[in-house]
């Protein structure tokens, strides 16, 4: 009983100390998201579509008893008019319909299969934006956390010299306000890391481990890399299968103006006469303009669909621009902030360190604390923002 508890606890143990990475999550995602279940069950209903696109019309059937006398309703052998007839009507799709009808279907699917690749980029970004602000504030906590430490030291510092120095008393709450205030940032931070965990775990459909997520900044690319890939965009492609279907019901509509033929075969039976047969063949009669009113509408929306595809090009193209130039602007941010800012910080350190320590000049290392926190925490939410606008670009060319 003690080894299968001990196998059991090794189990959750090493299921605890997973460590996800963000490709893995997006996989898997891929494989059990509910929202893209139902568009593939969409799609499978597609397919059963296309084929009942080829099916012709179910035939009308009619059971007709004739010349019925008031006087004697039953009986069938009055005059040689009285007869019963079973009638079958069927009409027939000529002149390329159930073709066009194929095409029109498979372009309707052609629309699902977009919004299903549109709805697995989408999905992919939310993690990605996900995993990378948890990453952010996990760096946060844990510059807190140091800060914390140097917080409570300079109190304790700031308390021993207060006996004998008023500044020093200063000292010692400045010491502590700036101590709580690292604890109630902690709190809201801890909040939003939990409220991300929590959308991350309703994203991938499990439980989430450890994340691994490399972090490491690079030159980004140029936006004409991105602008080339513009029609990779899951959203363009719906856009022009939305054209695809009004040109597919634009031929329709055309063939429309042809009216199918129906025959219709009756058999007539007669009590004391020779049964006989019919056939009839017959159209609709196109009279009324509905026909060539419904052309029209095919080709307005035809002209519509080019319309708006044009219109989304541009606005694709003007967001990748932005977005490109976020993502030039946070890198350039955050290398003034690694290579000039906090190493002027730190110089500035150094020139307080003598005073320090003799007790003087405490206020200034206060300040001097504060902003050092400032610019760490500006360069996490920089290179957080870096990720994020890589994500959303790369969402933008259809990568997952």
């Amino acid at each position: 009983m003690r080894i299968i508890f001990l196998i059991l606890w090794l189990v959750s143990f090493v299921d605890a100390q997973r460590a996800d990475t963000i490709d893995g999550l997006v996989a898997h995602a891929m494989k059990v998201h509910p929202s893209l279940q139902a568009i593939k069950h969409r799609l499978s209903a597609m397919d059963t579509r296309i084929e009942m696109s080829q099916n012709f019309e179910n035939p009308d059937i009619s059971l007709m008893v004739n010349d019925i006398q008031f006087d004697d309703p039953l009986n069938r052998r009055l005059e040689p008019m009285q007869f019963t007839s079973l009638n079958v009507k069927q009409k027939l799709p000529w002149f390329g319909k159930l073709e066009a009808k194929k095409v029109y279907t498979q372009s309707k699917k052609n629309l699902v299969l977009h919004s299903y690749d549109g709805a697995k980029v989408a999905l992919a970004k939310e993690i990605r934006l996900s995993v990378y602000t948890i990453r952010e504030y996990e760096e946060r906590l844990k510059i807190l956390s140091e800060y914390k430490k140097v917080a409570k030291q300079n109190r304790e510092l700031y308390t021993a010299y207060a006996s004998t120095q008023n500044k020093s008393h200063s000292s010692s709450i400045q010491a502590s306000l700036l101590l709580s205030n690292l604890k109630i940032r902690e709190q809201n931070y801890q909040a939003i890391l939990k409220s991300q965990k929590s959308k991350l775990k309703y994203l991938v459909q499990r439980d989430i481990g450890l994340l691994k997520a490399s972090l490491k900044m690079t030159v980004p690319l140029g936006t004409k890399y991105y602008l080339n890939k513009l029609k990779n965009n899951p959203n363009y492609r719906l856009k022009t299968s939305q054209k695809h279907v009004a040109d597919a019901q634009k031929v329709l509509s055309d063939l429309a103006h042809t009216p199918d033929p129906y025959v219709k075969v009756g058999y007539y039976n007669r009590v004391d006469y020779p049964d006989y047969a019919s056939v009839t063949v017959g159209m609709a009669l196109p009279l009324y303009g509905t026909e060539k009113s419904n052309s029209e509408l095919a080709r307005k929306e035809i002209l519509q669909a080019q319309s708006s595809i044009i219109d989304y090009k541009y606005m694709l193209m003007n967001e990748i621009e932005t977005m490109g130039i976020k993502l030039h602007e946070a890198y350039t941010i955050y290398k003034i902030i690694q290579e000039q800012s906090l190493p002027q910080i730190a110089h500035m350190f150094d020139l307080l360190q003598s005073s320090i320590q003799n007790g003087g000049d405490l206020f200034a290392y206060m300040r001097l604390l504060e902003q050092k926190l400032a610019l760490e925490e500006e360069g996490i939410s920089i290179k957080a923002i870096y990720f994020r606008t890589q994500a959303k670009l790369n969402s933008l060319i259809g990568e997952l």
